[in-house]
């Protein structure tokens, strides 16, 4: 897995317009809109959600998957259930009943000789999961409205509406799109229901007493829609699950609803972030002096190189492989097993490759990758080109790459090199000066051959120590678990060179530590190392992955994001040379989105209006590109150089 997932930068756009006076307008507008658009920051905090509506987000995307993962369903659905039995909702006592018969359906068991059909299970029990907990949600909502009583206090009241409001977040990732119109009445109605709620003053002074009635007759049309629209709904055979309200004159039947991560996702990049090193860079040579590095660093760094959802979700090869090594806390749920991968032949991202297989793996550290052919878990592509290709055009739906992305990328690749490690000779072995004794002993077992693993090989059979700790093959070690059948012919072997710095370990991410690995191996193929051979060879395993600095030592990035800007934006001139409009499109758009994203770090948020004249230059030098304005395109870029150069030393 080459790429990744990365944190949207796009801004938050006012864009609705009612009659309501200003500061209700604005509040409104803000109750429309915080679940329709991603945050604008480099690190994106979890969306606060209601325990139902982030279950039900959660669900949902899961049941679109292919395959489902059941268990996390069945965890949600549960979660539905609970609140449901809280309230004692009229939908509490059918639930579980009608749970139980979607499960048999999702999830059959063989009669006999006859082996169920799995690929109508998955379907039947998906629509029906989905039609449950739509059902189920709608329940609670009016549950809590209806709770609303002529005779309710003031808390009662607060805490009804409260629940009920938070609740119906869980169709705030939908409806906005499915039935804009009624959405936006919904949320003017929330607020005007609020409004009444009084207030007790100060001191007694300014009270002001709550109107039931008019609160009551703000929620009747949440209810009523909720009710005509939800509390019988049945997921129809479209191919996407939606909470499509079509009891609603106003619902729009053809309307594109944005793919979103569920809740329980991160694909926020790490900070402090690893330490990259670039050969070029350490031999003295500026990245905007070579094209090549610096274009295939920018395209690493782009989410425009990639199709659909992935595009819209800001992926890029940068964020998993978070400045070319890993990203340890990525998880999405329905994709992922452990933190720090995923499923890439999933049916989210790129459904025309799906395996129809829930195979999540770790995300591999990319330092000194030209030395570790051959590329993918199961090193199936000799070819680190043919690698990223497959990444960029079947993992992420990509179109087909122009040539010289994937010649730039490959560039740029090849120049990510090994942390410098004094504690190994240049011959791969340790430096008794620079190590413990633990170590030494260590390595004695790393090169000890046991009769019973793999007709007597050693661990450094297949970790070379003078070849990078690899040996370019594939091995069938007993790792791949239930998807033995998929990996036919074993693993690729990693490099142990940096892997103090790249947990977690194996090629699904299942083990967290080193020493996790050592007591594996020694049960795997009954070892008979004792606890102290356990101690000596970690010890021995974390001097091989060590490295001077491997982790930056600053969590702000704006100063060095700035540089590698300029970089990208070097490659302007040749791209517009070779006439590769489409390309310079990719340039802009991506720096568009990087200087958005990265803004936000600013540690003096006075040379904040600084950082966005320069975004509103990339804007305008982006649009006259595509109007075909080549000198306004050259003004644009030559004054976003002008305002970086003048306030350089400030941005920090």
């Amino acid at each position: 897995m080459i790429c990744s997932l990365k944190a949207p930068g796009a801004r938050l756009a006012l864009r609705v317009r009612n009659f309501l006076t200003k500061p209700a307008w604005l509040l409104a507008t803000g109750l429309f809109l915080m679940s329709s658009y991603p945050a604008s920051a480099h690190i994106v905090p979890p969306e606060e959600l209601h325990p139902v509506a982030e279950s039900y987000r959660r669900a949902s995307f899961i049941l679109n998957l292919n395959p489902v993962l059941w268990p996390q369903v069945w965890s949600d659905l549960k979660h539905i259930e609970e609140a449901l039995n809280g309230v004692n909702s009229p939908g509490s006592k059918k639930f579980p009943e009608e749970l139980a018969i979607a499960k048999r359906v999702a999830q059959p068991v063989a009669s006999g000789d006859k082996e169920p059909d799995l690929v109508a299970a998955r379907k039947n029990g998906s629509r029906l999961v989905f039609s449950l907990a739509t059902r189920g949600v709608a329940s609670l909502i009016i549950s809590h409205l209806d709770a609303i009583k002529a005779d309710s206090d003031r808390a009662e009241v607060k805490k009804r509406l409260s629940q009920a409001r938070r609740i119906s977040q869980a169709f705030a990732g939908t409806l906005p799109y499915l039935d804009p119109k009624a959405w936006k009445k919904m949320q003017i109605h929330w607020l005007e229901a609020s409004s009444h709620m009084g207030a007790a003053g100060v001191m007694g002074i300014g009270a002001k007493p709550m109107n039931i009635e008019k609160i009551r007759e703000s929620i009747s049309f949440i209810r009523g829609y909720i009710h005509v629209n939800f509390s019988e709904f049945q997921a129809g055979i479209e191919h996407r699950l939606l909470p499509r309200p079509k009891g609603s004159e106003t619902y729009t039947e053809t309307a594109h609803v944005p793919w979103r991560l569920p809740p329980g996702s991160n694909i926020n990049k790490q900070l402090p972030r690893p330490r990259q090193i670039l050969g070029m860079a350490e031999r003295g040579v500026n990245e905007a002096e070579t094209f090549l590095i610096a274009f295939g660093d920018m395209a690493f760094d782009s989410a425009e190189i990639f199709g659909e959802p992935a595009r819209t979700l800001g992926m890029s090869c940068n964020t998993c492989h978070n400045k070319g090594v890993t990203n340890p806390e990525l998880f999405i749920p329905g994709l992922s097993r452990e933190k720090g991968g995923m499923d890439v032949s999933n049916s989210f991202f790129a459904g025309h490759a799906n395996n129809g297989l829930h195979d999540p793996l770790d995300t591999p550290d990319l330092r000194g990758i030209r030395f570790t052919a051959p590329y993918g878990r199961n090193g199936r592509f000799a070819s680190l080109r043919e690698f990223v290709r497959n990444v960029i055009v079947n993992e992420f739906n990509g179109p087909e790459p122009d040539p010289m992305i994937l010649d730039g990328m490959i560039a740029y690749m090849n120049e990510f090199e090994f942390l410098p490690n004094p504690k190994l000779k240049k011959s791969g072995r340790l430096n008794p000066e620079k190590v413990s004794r633990a170590a030494l002993r260590g390595e004695k077992i790393f090169h000890r051959k046991f009769p019973q693993m793999m007709g007597g090989m050693s661990c450094a059979s297949c970790h070379i120590p003078n070849a990078n700790f690899v040996d370019h093959k594939r091995h069938d070690i007993g790792s791949t678990g239930a998807s033995r059948l998929f990996h036919v012919g074993g693993m690729d072997t990693p490099t142990l060179l940096s892997s103090k710095f790249t947990s977690p370990y194996f090629h699904d991410g299942s083990l967290p530590t080193l020493r996790a690995v050592n007591e594996w191996f020694n049960r795997q193929f009954k070892l008979g190392l004792e606890r102290k051979d356990i101690d000596d060879l970690t010890a021995y395993l974390e001097a091989v992955g060590d490295g001077v600095q491997g982790i930056e030592n600053t969590v702000h990035t704006l100063e060095s994001e700035l540089e590698e800007f300029k970089f990208f934006l070097s490659t302007y001139e040749r791209l517009k040379q070779r006439k590769k409009k489409e390309l310079i499109t990719v340039l802009l758009k991506t720096v568009v989105r990087e200087v958005q994203a990265h803004k936000w770090d600013v540690q003096d948020k006075e040379n904040m209006p600084v950082l966005n004249k320069m975004e509103e230059k990339l804007n305008e030098a982006l649009r006259a590109h595509l109007a075909g304005d080549a000198k306004m395109t050259d003004d644009k870029i030559a004054a976003y150089h002008a305002l970086y150069q003048k306030n350089q030393d400030k941005l920090k």
